[in-house]
């Protein structure tokens, strides 16, 4: 990560955008604030673009509303007791 210190010296934008390209850049203000500026890549533009959709933000309310997970060990336990019922149920056939 480069530091550009703007306290220093002028520094364009288009310059800043075009260093940002290589590597992410600290920049520091005159005022004493510090920014990141680096290029987004496709994950966090896709992230971007989930983020203002309505459809999927709808799409994960309604995930979050739903009941919680099940353990390993209740899906273990559907499976035996459904083994156990199968298996009795075929008790005294031929």
């Amino acid at each position: 990560m480069k530091t550009i210190d703007l306290k220093d010296r002028k520094v364009s934008f288009d310059n800043l955008l075009t260093l940002a390209i290589s590597d992410s850049l600290l920049i520091l203000a005159k005022n004493g604030h510090e920014y990141i500026l680096e290029e987004a890549d496709e994950f966090e533009k896709e992230v971007m673009m989930l983020g203002q959709s309505e459809r999927f933000m709808s799409f994960l309310e309604g995930r979050r509303k739903e009941k919680g997970t099940i353990s390993l060990e209740e899906i273990e336990r559907k499976m035996n007791s459904g083994r156990s019922r199968k298996e009795g149920s075929t008790r005294g056939r031929p």
